[in-house]
């Protein structure tokens, strides 16, 4: 399931991040316990100031994030495999298999397959995940295009 949790910039995000990946089990507990000791609270992009002892908040937030870096947010109980779910190689977004091909009322187009961390959160910039090239999804944009699922779905031939 992937969706966005986030309803208010003080509770949610960044200041819910550090016990987020702590609860998933993703960093250490004496990192959250360092991190909440020193009053810290770091927003993406700088969207707020940074509250706490900058260095330390900052140095505890850049190992928090490398520790989740490879991870996709808005999907944090899909394990990354470097085989995917149906153990096939995980595709890149450069890899030239990434746009498939549908015929559409006689026509045949072509779709991109899946999302990159960046493509689907492009105004995070300065979180390490931002910059993978793994693509996610790929099964469910090449299913919802096969021709008779858009026909069970009644997508219509000009989408």
């Amino acid at each position: 399931m992937v969706g966005n949790g986030a309803t208010n910039w003080d509770f949610d995000v960044s200041p819910s991040f550090p016990e987020t990946v702590y609860n998933f089990n993703l960093i250490p507990k004496p990192m959250l316990d360092s991190y909440n000791e020193n009053g810290c609270i770091i927003y993406f992009n700088n969207f707020r100031p940074t509250n706490g002892s900058n260095e330390t908040c900052t140095s505890l937030f850049n190992q928090m994030s490398e520790l989740t870096s490879d991870l996709n947010w808005y999907d944090l109980y899909r394990v990354p495999n470097p085989l995917g779910s149906a153990g096939k190689r995980v595709l890149k977004a450069t890899d030239d298999e990434r746009i498939g091909t549908v015929n559409i009322g006689g026509e045949e187009r072509t779709f991109k397959k899946g999302y990159t961390f960046a493509e689907y959160t492009p105004w995070i910039k300065n979180h390490p995940g931002a910059f993978s090239e793994h693509v996610f999804g790929d099964e469910v944009t090449t299913y919802i295009n096969q021709a008779d699922v858009r026909t069970a779905l009644n997508i219509p031939t000009e989408v």
